[in-house]
């Protein structure tokens, strides 16, 4: 039997289903880069930042313990604990609020548009500040606090549109935003219920924007498993 095909592959036998043309090798890498950047490093830096804000937040560590203890037990995380991991999401959403691995959108004016006193005209650049939209006080109460329960069910049904644009909006939104928050939390949750992150004493990541959002020099903390004394250290 043959190799199982992977997505080069796919991409490569992938044809347009009216003309035929199939993809130059310039369009491949351009693809490949974005599934990269898109579904790869985006998801990882959530985690990593998300590791580091619960390494500060003794009671959300505490509550998401408790819900993965209560929703998984000591078994694997299956597809059907992913919708009863509420908690979890919501670590994962009010991380990438404070850090979104998408910072910046950049867009161009298809046409002319007219915001406020100001005038867009076809064809300028326009660039949406989702880290400053996230950190707007006319928008969120304490923007600057780790605070999950921004994202309960019952206060996201009040939250608007713009105020909240890991994935974007519209109708370019990220096309996998719900298999992301979705990976995102049972990799936290399988995580988080087998190590205890720490920070290094003293260390504050900064926050450094290349293309995504990434703390500068890494994460280095301190990992220590829970059912063990012995620790190491590592970068997330």
């Amino acid at each position: 039997p043959g190799e199982v095909p992977d997505l080069l592959d796919f991409l490569i036998a992938a044809s347009d289903s009216e003309t035929g043309r199939a993809m130059t090798d310039e369009e491949l890498a351009d693809n490949l880069l974005t599934f990269v950047v898109a579904g790869h490093e985006t998801t990882a830096l959530a985690l990593t930042w998300a590791f580091w804000l619960v390494a500060h937040a003794p009671d959300v560590e505490a509550r998401l313990l408790d819900e993965v203890e209560r929703i998984i037990g000591d078994g694997p995380v299956e597809a059907g604990h992913i919708d009863r991991l509420v908690y979890a999401k919501q670590v994962v959403q009010e991380a990438m609020r404070l850090y979104p691995p998408a910072p910046l959108i950049p867009r161009i004016a298809a046409e002319e548009v007219r915001l406020g006193t100001e005038t867009v005209r076809k064809g300028m650049p326009v660039y949406v500040p989702v880290y400053a939209v996230h950190r707007h006080r006319l928008i969120w109460q304490s923007p600057e606090a780790f605070d999950p329960d921004r994202f309960a069910p019952e206060r996201a049904r009040t939250m608007h549109r713009g105020a909240y644009l890991p994935f974007g909006a519209g109708p370019r939104i990220c096309i996998g935003a719900a298999f992301a928050l979705a990976e995102a939390a049972a990799i936290l949750a399988s995580v988080i219920r087998a190590v205890r992150f720490k920070s290094l004493p003293g260390h504050r990541p900064m926050p450094t924007v290349r293309l995504t959002l990434r703390p500068d020099g890494g994460m280095p903390m301190t990992v220590e498993p829970r059912q063990a004394r012995i620790s190491h250290q590592t970068g997330t």
